[in-house]
């Protein structure tokens, strides 16, 4: 479908202020720019008010600028897709960057937001540029909502330890494990979501059966090492109750390094997970994944996350 029909479909009947991006992760810094949508959406002087818009890349346009580059994401599109909802926003467009929508030029691109969705305020982030070849600065969609009638806002950035808050900067700090600073970045914590397949139960073997987490296979996931999380299974047994769970992230070298693994121990839990949803909200990186002489020694080690995970978390 192009980039005229997807907008189409969601025609609003009101005029709009705008906003266009990936929002991967909605961060502290999208949550800036979206309540900045929101109330020029509420000062349009018509009966109802204005409507609050977001046009949302499915995928990131570096994945077709630069496709021998790997693109991961901080969030699913279903995630990216809820939270903008649960921010305020009255309409959610999601959009494919296709190689139509890259050819358009920025007269183009606003032409059809004007067109197609009465937009009277477009409002975007630090550096944002739009149309072909990011040729759409600040300075040319000024002068064209000047010319073709809508207003254009940009908003200033968050910083966060004197570095902008990005969605790349945030891949940044999950794949160096520091997840205080990715929690500030984001507004809360990192969490990852999937489906419980099953595994070699190698942790059934050793005393600590383990949630093999299916991922996405472009998620950004933290940097290999052992982590005190809380585990939320929606659906099943445990509901919407959190869990205590030591989790590793990595290559299992001890057993002969394979692929990359999510692996969730839930401190106190009994039942089945095979097949259900789960949600894994990381707290704290208590180590590095290291490589053992033997069983024995693994074991041991993975009684010692235990207790640092129950310490960590503030549970017996």
């Amino acid at each position: 479908m192009s980039f005229q029909a997807q907008l189409s479909a969601h025609a609003l009947g009101r005029p709009t202020a705008v906003t266009v991006g990936t929002f991967d992760g909605v961060h502290v810094g999208h949550r800036k720019l979206l309540a900045k949508v929101a109330a020029l959406a509420r000062a349009i002087a018509v009966p109802g008010g204005g409507v609050a818009a977001a046009i949302v890349f499915r995928q990131q346009p570096r994945a077709l600028l630069q496709p021998d580059r790997p693109i991961t994401y901080i969030q699913r599109l279903q995630d990216r897709l809820a939270m903008l909802a649960e921010a305020g926003l009255d309409a959610i467009v999601p959009v494919d960057f296709d190689p139509g929508l890259r050819e358009l030029t920025p007269r183009r691109f606003v032409g059809e937001l004007l067109d197609r969705l009465q937009m009277r305020h477009l409002v975007l982030g630090p550096g944002a540029a739009i149309g072909k070849d990011r040729s759409g600065d600040a300075r040319t969609l000024r002068a064209l909502g000047r010319e073709m009638g809508f207003e254009l806002h940009t908003v200033e950035p968050v910083l966060h330890r004197g570095q902008v808050v990005s969605s790349s900067a945030i891949r940044s700090a999950l794949a160096e494990g520091r997840l205080d600073d990715v929690a500030a970045m984001l507004g809360r914590r990192f969490t990852i979501k999937g489906t419980v397949e099953s595994g070699e139960r190698r942790g059934r073997q050793l005393g600590f059966p383990t949630a093999n987490l299916a991922v996405e296979s472009h998620s950004a996931l933290p940097a290999d090492g052992i982590y005190a999380t809380w585990a939320l299974a929606p659906g099943s047994k445990v509901g919407d109750e959190k869990f205590p769970a030591a989790t590793s992230i990595g290559l299992r070298p001890t057993f002969g390094a394979g692929r990359r693994t999510v692996e969730a121990h839930l401190i106190g839990f009994r039942g089945d997970l095979y097949g259900k949803p789960l949600c894994l909200e990381f707290v704290t990186r208590l180590r590095d994944e290291l490589k053992f002489d033997d069983v024995a020694a693994l074991t041991r080690q993975i009684e010692r996350d235990v207790v640092d995970t129950k310490r960590t978390l503030g549970v017996s």
